[in-house]
């Protein structure tokens, strides 16, 4: 399931990226990797509001939908 369909406070685990190289290369070094826990902190119209790692970022829906997660 795409990242964006997750539901706030829910902890999700990150199953694959689909992306180029470049921008996969992009999510791994914000900490996006295969397996690595993430927790929806906030979901808006423009994105969403994660904290992965310890780390809370934001992600505009259009990278969003690039990370899935179970």
């Amino acid at each position: 399931m795409p990242l964006p369909y997750a539901q706030v406070g829910e902890t999700r685990r990150i199953v694959s990226l689909h992306a180029d190289e470049e921008l996969k290369r992009h999510l791994m070094d914000l900490g996006f990797v295969t397996g690595q826990s993430v927790h929806i902190m906030g979901n808006t119209r423009e994105g969403l509001i994660l904290s992965i790692k310890g780390v809370r970022l934001a992600l505009n829906r259009g990278l969003a939908h690039r990370i899935d997660v179970a």
